[in-house]
């Protein structure tokens, strides 16, 4: 039960990962189109420059699950490159327990009330013309607490069912 809900977390991880692919080329446009209005045309627009903002937060918080999934996050491999598949499930499993789970416990303790403060005042841009959508910004904060919750907890399913089935048949990994 544990592998199956960890497959389909992996599967929305990998989906959201796969739709967010495409936001380095919507900045790179939108900051290209900036360039091009304030050089060539001596014009500007407050909105499109905040909108960078906008996409860079979903860009790499809506990205974390996706990143935790293809265990692309910083790690130092001094050690754990050479553990045995059962310890590096181990040495997994503590991680989110001692070391994932309490970030994420202070994350969602402060970014829900922080999201929600915002979303209560409808907050806008302090800038005149800006993106009147301040809470829609800070509301990813709770999109990368949720991302990076869900794939956590694949993360611990999955190293705990291969830890538990390596003490059983220690020859069945490499």
């Amino acid at each position: 039960m544990l592998e199956t809900l960890a497959e389909r977390l992996d599967a929305f991880a990998e989906k959201t990962g796969r739709l967010l692919a495409i936001t380095p080329l919507v900045l790179v446009l939108i900051q290209f189109t900036i360039v091009l209005m304030v050089y060539v045309f001596a014009s500007g627009s407050i909105k499109l420059q905040e909108s960078l903002s906008y996409i860079n937060a979903v860009m790499f918080l809506g990205g974390a699950g996706y990143t935790l999934l293809h265990d692309d996050h910083v790690r130092v491999d001094v050690i754990y490159e050479k553990l045995s598949e059962r310890r590096r499930a181990l040495v997994n499993c503590l991680g989110c327990v001692f070391l994932l789970l309490p970030f994420l416990i202070l994350l969602w303790v402060t970014a829900v009330p922080y999201a929600l403060d915002s979303w209560s005042v409808m907050e806008g841009s302090v800038e005149t013309g800006g993106i009147p959508l301040v809470y829609l910004l800070k509301s990813t904060m709770i999109l990368f607490a949720l991302t990076l919750s869900l794939q956590g907890f694949a993360l611990f399913a999955r190293s705990l069912v291969k830890y538990k089935d390596l003490a059983i048949n220690p020859e069945a990994g490499p």
